[in-house]
């Protein structure tokens, strides 16, 4: 089943409106090391996947 996350819910003072999609679980998870990337993250630390996986919703 495809998953979304939504920016704003990882990080909600980024104001960022942005909603990532993927057709899995590890698809979802490289747009979002992508995205992070727009944000100025360079190193997805193991905090950040715990916060994004805690994020992630079937669409």
């Amino acid at each position: 089943m495809a998953k979304i996350l939504e920016c704003a819910k990882v990080d909600p003072s980024s104001g960022c409106q942005h909603i990532v999609r993927g057709e899995t679980e590890n698809e979802l998870l490289q747009k979002v090391a992508e995205h992070a990337k727009e944000h100025g993250i360079r190193e997805v630390t193991p905090e950040l996947i715990e916060r994004v996986k805690a994020n992630i919703r079937d669409a």
